[in-house]
């Protein structure tokens, strides 16, 4: 099941709430111009049922409630807007392996990743966590490469 043409506007009916992202001080503005440009692409190719704010922090990688550290995380809530919180600071020990737009792209993919959360959310999706990371690691880099391959 390809979810996220399940919600391509040229596809589905339902009325896009959208979603608001909240940048915490200190992000790199280049990412930030990632952040906006893609969301701009996302909201004009596919809806968002229920609206979902999206935190943007100035940090590597965020705590879970496991105590985990993750790259991002996905919470949904029976009464509130569910959140996406993605860590948006470059990790200074990757610079020797990869170029800062290499390292952006990967910012972004966690957020493809944690938007696949959404969609499975909002699709009602009963599946074990191992598919649900599966199939939110599948989508992070293909729609990351169609938004690319649409730029050209």
């Amino acid at each position: 099941m390809n979810i996220w043409d399940s919600y391509r506007k040229d596809k589905c009916n339902l009325k896009s709430e959208g979603f608001s992202l909240h940048f915490e001080r200190g992000i790199d503005s280049k990412l930030r111009d990632y952040y906006i440009s893609f969301s701009k692409w996302l909201r004009k190719e596919y809806v968002f049922p229920t609206h979902i704010n999206i935190y943007l922090k100035n940090c590597e990688t965020i705590k879970l409630n496991s105590g985990i550290r993750a790259y991002g995380s996905f919470k949904y809530f029976e009464k509130n807007t569910p959140r996406i919180i993605i860590p948006s600071k470059v990790e200074k020990k990757l610079l020797n392996e990869f170029s800062v737009d290499e390292l952006y792209e990967q910012i972004l993919s966690s957020f493809v990743h944690e938007l696949t959360h959404y969609y499975q959310y909002v699709s009602g999706l009963e599946q074990t966590n191992a598919v649900s990371e599966r199939q939110a690691n599948h989508f992070r880099y293909s729609i990351i490469e169609k938004y690319y391959d649409e730029m050209k």
